[in-house]
């Protein structure tokens, strides 16, 4: 969930021009004026996918921070992860139960809308997550398998695809995790019933280079987390209930941070991290609840006071997002004791620690959200 690098961050601003000027005119030409019409607004959405009900839903952010639901989208069943391009209009979906993974555009109205050649049909194995390269250009898509493979394709700038290289992971890697390094440098491959991270180098082609043997990680290892300057990654151990904590070397291999791995409340299933590298957080499925730490200069982690933080009776978090700003924390169900997803808004204090927001949690319409799948667009 890092944030776009500058030359992308720039086209993204360029295009958010272009969209209000093509807007401003449309509203002279009908003969309003724009002081009557007020400003075009270029909304910002937060997307949320369905495992078992093969869907997508987008929930527009409101200015106070809350959600409010425009859209849900069928997309096919096994929705494992949602992979959004630096401009914010285009996200890949990864349906593990139709064997695909397939391009959307999202409107300025929060729809989603195939993109030609966005979508390629995955053969021998099954599509679990994916990762775009730091400026775009490039879509890994991990298979899972024995051995698992990463795919590699172009991407064209209308977001249509093209494979272009494959690899192996040796291993039993059926439900592998990845993810490209802040600094666009390397990729990290998550095997959670190997208990393995593998390391690549990513060539300018977007051709992956093995650069040493995995290493070790805890009890069933999924969706790594980073800090933007790409010193650190932590990796949430499921089973294990505890974080692995590892400091990135400039050759990109790995070496466990002082003291770890550190303790968590159960099944903790993700991370994420704030921008100033300064903190993580990590939903506890089990523990019904956001855990939260401070990260030392070696990168080892502190328990902030009073975490984990409690979610609303029945909630069992299992993806978080930091809103741009930083002062919420959304956090999606993957385990409920109801039918369908909500995603529960965190009020984040000066200090770092969390409390329940006064905002609602907003129900997705999804079912069972399992994976990387929810996406912020700026």
């Amino acid at each position: 969930m890092t944030k776009s690098t500058t030359g992308t961050t720039g086209f993204a601003v360029r295009t958010k021009k272009a969209a209000v000027a093509v807007a401003t005119a449309l509203l002279s030409a009908a003969g309003m004026s724009t002081a009557a019409a007020g400003p075009v607004e270029d909304p910002q959405f937060l997307l949320v996918g369905g495992t078992v009900s093969g869907d997508v839903t987008v929930l527009r952010v409101e200015p106070s921070g809350g959600l409010t639901k425009v859209s849900q989208t069928p997309v096919g069943l096994g929705v494992m992860s949602l992979t959004l391009a630096p401009n914010g209009r285009h996200v890949y979906v990864s349906q593990a139960g139709e064997q695909r993974v397939t391009g959307y555009q999202i409107d300025y109205a929060g729809a989603l809308r195939p993109i030609p050649g966005g979508a390629v049909e995955i053969g021998g194995g099954v599509p679990i997550t994916s990762a775009l390269s730091a400026d775009g250009s490039l879509l890994f898509v991990a298979v899972g398998g024995v051995p698992g493979h990463v795919r590699t394709y172009a991407v064209d700038p209308s977001g249509a695809l093209t494979q272009t290289a494959s690899i192996s992971v040796p291993g039993f890697s059926t439900i592998p995790m990845i993810r490209v390094d802040p600094d666009g440098r390397f990729l990290r491959f998550v095997s959670p019933f190997d208990s393995l991270i593998s390391s690549f180098s990513i060539g300018p082609d977007g051709e992956l280079t093995s650069i040493g043997a995995p290493v070790s990680g805890g009890a069933l290892p999924v969706n790594p987390g980073y800090t933007p300057d790409s010193r650190f990654v932590y990796v949430s151990n499921e089973l294990g209930g505890n974080i692995s904590g590892y400091s990135i070397g400039p050759d990109g291999h790995l070496t466990p941070t002082p003291g770890s791995p550190y303790a968590s409340a159960l099944m903790p299933h993700g991370t994420v991290v704030t921008a100033d590298g300064a903190r993580v957080y990590v939903p506890v499925v089990a523990g019904g609840g956001v855990a939260g730490y401070s990260i030392g200069a070696d990168g080892a982690l502190a328990a902030l006071p009073g975490s984990p933080y409690p979610a609303p009776p029945g909630s069992g978090p299992g993806t978080l997002v930091l809103s741009d700003d930083e002062r919420h924390v959304y956090a999606a169900d993957v385990l409920t004791t109801g039918i369908t997803t909500r995603v529960h808004t965190y009020d984040v204090r000066p200090d770092g620690t969390l409390t329940l927001s006064t905002l609602p949690s907003v129900d997705t319409g999804t079912v069972l959200g399992d994976g990387p799948i929810m996406a912020l667009t700026p």
